[in-house]
């Protein structure tokens, strides 16, 4: 039988599999050859046996985590406490149990998504890999972000905290490397920390690199360029500590005559540690932007919380989901313990099958024992879930004959729809962006006609939830998704009610209130990235 999942990754397979510290000794030329190994592996892997740079989960663990979500409680919806008047919660899920319907989906990360001053420019990471023209690209990336570990994946700055760096004693950075060289750094149980320098701006010094909330407010252990240069002649720097010193430097003067000074940092690292598989996380942060699924889990909250007012819960619900996306809303619709009939559409043709295969392997090998429907034999049977998948257009589906019966039968609409051109799934020509290649085309052709049906289609007394946001492509172009969405659902004669604030997983290092980011919400001390779910009613 087909295996419709890829498996996990072969990563201790591959000859580029080696550790932080071997890297840093490595040549310019070696690296550069290491680099084009790694990327030769990856593509090799994710062509031959259709599995990306991901971890992933063997057959056993997809069933372990996937039994898990029936019986999961699902209380992630949170109250807003910032004011907010159209807000009704916060929904923070974070739960990973159901990241392996990613697994059903080899060409997420091939998606391209767009980042840069034009929707025409938008790269997968895929691309960065399969790409013959993105080759001395890559070794750039990976020479930044692996090598000098711009991302602090394997090391971390000495920093002015005494429980933090135990083998740090006050010493200022000069007499610290000094202490190195001569043996005297006592390092303990830490045997196999080394150390290695890194410039910075001196501007950055002050909490540089220090993501972790208990780094904050200390200060980290530098050398000036003089202090580099003394310590270098006195013969107290190995060649690996300088590996990330091309030349030493304390400041540069750029064309428009600004002047940027440098100070070196003292990062400490575990020379054992591997480069798997921290470095998949610098590949989905510095090779493109990867496509995100919708959580399952949330998913099943919606489909259960905006039932719930209906008389009769013993029925099956009809749920219509108008772009089906990457399985994460089917998942969560077959692991409800409410009776769903799940119909969903998309035209993606790499997706044909897949959402069919998504339901099928839940009910086949994660349905339990609970049930209220008896065979002849009075044997307990298991409840399946049950489903429809279209391959139309959201926009066209009103016109599939079959489609056509469940008019008027909806329970509930709730979908992701896509943002415009933001992200292209495939290059197939019924792809909405390549159909409707102008807004106010996709607005009137594609939007328009696909939250029309919706809500012709739904019953009285029924909610559409609709997942969108508003996008920015360069500094200039702006696309009000949102509130076009908005006006017409009201213009179908939809109530709105409002908004869930769905958080988004943070990025290291990024502050959603300091970088331009349309949606951003203050909880737990922290600012989070937030996905809109506008919540309208159909009197």
């Amino acid at each position: 039988m087909k295996k419709w999942f890829y498996e996990r990754s072969r990563f201790d397979t591959f000859k580029s599999n080696t550790t932080y510290h071997k890297l840093l000794q490595m040549s310019a030329k070696e690296f550069t050859e290491w680099a084009r190994l790694l990327r030769e592996e990856v593509t090799t892997q994710w062509d031959e046996y259709g599995t990306p740079p991901v971890i992933g989960k063997d057959e056993d663990g997809l069933i372990t985590n996937f039994k898990k979500l029936k019986g999961n409680p699902c209380d992630y919806l949170i109250e807003d406490n910032t004011g907010d008047e159209e807000s009704l919660g916060i929904i923070k899920n974070f739960n990973k149990d159901a990241s392996g319907v990613n697994q059903f989906f080899p060409t997420m990360l091939k998606t391209k998504i767009s980042i840069g001053k034009s929707a025409d420019n938008g790269l997968s990471i895929y691309d960065h890999f399969g790409d013959p023209e993105m080759e001395e690209k890559f070794v750039h990336i990976m020479r930044r972000a692996v090598k000098r570990d711009s991302m602090y994946s394997w090391s971390r700055s000495i920093v002015t905290k005494k429980d933090e760096n135990p083998f740090w004693n006050g010493q200022t950075g000069k007499d610290f490397i000094r202490d190195i060289h001569e043996g005297k750094v006592s390092i303990g149980k830490y045997s196999d920390t080394r150390f290695v320098l890194a410039r910075v701006k001196e501007s950055t010094v002050g909490n540089y690199g220090t993501m972790n909330e208990e780094y904050k407010g200390h200060g980290n252990v530098y050398l000036t360029a003089e202090d580099v240069q003394e310590c270098k002649d006195n013969g107290w720097l190995t060649d690996t500590m300088l590996s990330n010193v091309d030349e030493i430097i304390s400041e540069e003067t750029s064309k428009s005559g600004k002047v940027t000074k440098f100070l070196y940092l003292i990062r400490h690292y575990d020379k054992t540690t591997g480069i798997f598989p921290k470095i998949l996380q610098v590949f989905r942060l510095a090779c493109g932007q990867p496509a995100v699924n919708f959580p399952p889990l949330t998913a099943k909250l919606l489909y259960e919380k905006y039932t719930d007012h209906i008389d009769n819960q013993n029925q099956t619900f009809n749920i219509y989901d108008p772009s089906s996306g990457w399985g994460g809303r089917i998942l969560g619709a077959m692991s409800s313990r409410k009776k769903i009939h799940y119909v969903g559409t998309d035209p993606n043709p790499d997706n044909f099958g897949r959402y069919e295969a998504v339901a099928d392997f839940y009910n086949n090998n994660c349905v339990d024992d609970f049930s209220d429907t008896f065979n002849k034999f009075f044997d307990v049977e298991k409840q399946s879930n049950t489903y429809k998948v279209f391959s139309d257009g959201s926009e066209l589906i009103g016109n599939n004959s079959e489609f056509q019966s469940y008019k008027g039968t909806l329970d509930l609409v709730f979908t992701s729809p896509p943002y415009f051109n933001r992200e292209q799934y495939s290059q197939d020509e019924n792809q909405s962006f390549k159909a409707y290649g102008q807004y106010e085309d996709w607005r009137k052709h594609f939007l328009y006609p696909t939250l029309k049906t919706a809500y012709e289609y739904l019953k009285n007394d029924r909610y559409i939830l609709w997942n969108i946001a508003s996008i920015k492509i360069g500094a200039n172009t702006y696309y009000d998704l949102e509130g076009d969405s908005r006006k017409i659902l009201e213009s179908l004669g939809c109530e709105y009610k409002g908004k869930l604030k769905m958080l988004m997983t943070r990025m290291i290092g990024l502050d959603p209130s300091k970088t331009g980011i349309l949606n951003s919400v203050q909880h737990d001390n922290n600012v989070y990235k937030f996905e809109p779910i506008f919540v309208y009613y159909k009197k």
